[in-house]
C-alpha cells in the first residue's frame, strides 16, 4: 500500500511541474490505405542493416509485415517526424506478437529510450550508440486480454508508465534526451499497433 501511494505521489508531483499539452498527434490509421504508411512518419532500425517492412493491414492496424534481423537484440522502429521534444507522452494500443512498446526521446536510430511489453514483463531500456541497456524489468499482470494500452509520460528526468489504465512504474532517469516518439518491437516480433497518441508539453 505504501509503495502504491508513493507511486501516485510521484506522478502528481511530476505533472504538477509540467505545463499542459500544447501539441498532439493522434494516429488511428483509419484514413491510411492498406499497404501504406501515414505521411509524417518513418521507419528505422537498430542493430541491423535494413529496416523492416511496415504497413497498415486490412484491419487498419500498423503491422510489421516483414521483420528484419529476427533477434531480441535488434529493434524495428516507427517514429513521427513532426515533433522533437523532452516533455510529453506517447501511448499506443498493442497486440504483442512477440513483444511491442513505445519509444521516446528518439534522437536517431542508435539513441533513444523505449518501454516494451515482452510477454508478462515490462522492460524499460536505453539505447546509446546502438547498444541496448536494460534499465528495469518488471513482471506485470495482463489477464486474458489480447491487446494492451501502453502509455509513457515523461517530463525532464522523470517517467511514469501506464498499462491498461494502471500506473505500473515511476522512475527517475539520470540522462534524458530531446527527441521524437513512436512505437518499437524487437527483430523477432510481428506485433500490431493502433491508436498512437503523442502529446507535446510546451
Amino acid at each position: 500500500m505504501k509503495k502504491f501511494l508513493l507511486l501516485c505521489m510521484v506522478g502528481v508531483v511530476l505533472w504538477a511541474q509540467c505545463p499542459k499539452a500544447k501539441k498532439k498527434i493522434v494516429m488511428d490509421f483509419e484514413r491510411v490505405g492498406v499497404g501504406d504508411l501515414p505521411a509524417g512518419w518513418f521507419v528505422s532500425q537498430t542493430g541491423k542493416k535494413s529496416a523492416a517492412f511496415w504497413a497498415v493491414d486490412a484491419h487498419k492496424r500498423l503491422a510489421i509485415l516483414r521483420p528484419r534481423g529476427y533477434t531480441k537484440n535488434q529493434r524495428n522502429l516507427f517514429v513521427t517526424k513532426e515533433f522533437y521534444f523532452s516533455k510529453g507522452s506517447v501511448a499506443a494500443t498493442i497486440w504483442p506478437k512477440g513483444d511491442g512498446g513505445v519509444l521516446f526521446w528518439f534522437r536517431d536510430r542508435k539513441n533513444y529510450y523505449d518501454v516494451r511489453l515482452d510477454g508478462d514483463t515490462l522492460v524499460l531500456e536505453r539505447i546509446v550508440g546502438g547498444h541496448i541497456e536494460p534499465l528495469i524489468k518488471k513482471r506485470v499482470v495482463l489477464g486474458s486480454k489480447l491487446l494492451h494500452r501502453l502509455k509513457v509520460e515523461f517530463c525532464s528526468d522523470q517517467i511514469v508508465v501506464w498499462l491498461d489504465g494502471r500506473k505500473v512504474l515511476a522512475q527517475k532517469i539520470a540522462k534524458f534526451l530531446r527527441g521524437g516518439a513512436g512505437v518499437v518491437a524487437s527483430g523477432k516480433s510481428k506485433s500490431l499497433f493502433d491508436d498512437i497518441v503523442i502529446q507535446v508539453l510546451g
